[in-house]
């Protein structure tokens, strides 16, 4: 027997008489993989079939389910939108254009008992939080909340996240393996405070053209081992100041030519 002709024996009113159903009803999602790729699903109604083989709607099939079904969505438009497919097993609401039942739309998804929210409520009804949360855990978290109003987005781990706390005006990078940045331009970093560097390990920087470093204050370069500065051209060190050159033990050696000047040299 047809879908149709199920609900058209099953109805009471004259519409569903007619095959025609002109409210919402719930489904099951059954099977997502749309043979024309156009992001629609297949829907089971349980309240028609609550056994697996109580309804066959053709050789081979086994419940009763719908016609292939659009799902409404936030956005969409050609090759742009907001793409979230629910998932197998997924509850969700069906309507049906004029109530034509082969031509169903998922105008939403419903959450139940065996299938609770990602958040609870929060229990003084405020409402603060809103939320995207993935199959495997990844999420985005809105927080509206005057005291701790914020942005999180975080990955399945845990590990790694990136939080905008708009209560401080601070944002966090937390990462536990590498951070790369690819730029095809230029990276400016700009601080009206302190910029700190700390690794547990080497930091290395490298160019193809030229390195500059400036302070308007002192500038400090310290080694608890050795410490060498080399240039494969010429070396110069200037200072409008006092210049000097302390250690335990000195050499000053030129392969061509050493020398020393100065308006008073002395050598002691």
């Amino acid at each position: 027997m047809s879908l149709v002709g199920l609900l058209a024996n099953t109805s009471v009113s004259a519409a569903h008489q007619r095959g025609k159903i002109y409210g919402v009803v719930v489904g099951i999602v059954r099977d997502i993989k749309d043979p024309d790729g156009l992001g629609r699903v297949k829907v089971d109604f349980p309240w028609l079939a609550e056994d697996s083989d109580a309804v066959a709607i053709s050789s081979g099939e086994d419940r009763a389910h719908s016609y292939w079904a659009r799902i409404a969505m936030l956005m969409a438009g050609d090759s742009r939108g907001a793409y979230f497919i629910p998932e197998v097993g997924d509850e969700v609401l069906v309507a049906f254009e004029h109530g034509d039942l082969s031509r169903p739309f998922v105008i939403g998804a419903l959450w139940n008992a065996d299938g609770p929210p990602p958040v609870e409520m929060d229990g003084d009804g405020e409402n603060n939080v809103r939320s995207i949360t993935s199959r495997s855990g990844h999420q985005i978290v809105l927080n509206d909340s005057d005291d701790e109003s914020s942005i999180l987005i975080v990955d399945q781990t845990g590990d790694n996240s990136i939080f905008i706390d708009s209560a401080n005006n601070a944002m966090a990078f937390k990462v536990k393996g590498d951070l790369s940045f690819e730029v095809e331009g230029n990276i400016s970093i700009t601080s009206q405070g302190k910029i700190e560097i700390d690794a547990a390990q080497d930091i290395v920087a490298q160019t193809d053209a030229n390195l500059e470093g400036k302070a308007t204050g002192n500038a400090k370069i310290e080694s608890s081992g050795p410490c060498e500065i080399k240039s494969s051209a010429s070396l110069a060190l200037d200072g409008t100041g006092q210049a000097e050159v302390k250690a335990a033990t000195v050499t000053v050696n030129g392969s061509a030519m050493a020398e020393v000047k100065g308006a008073l040299v002395n050598i002691n």
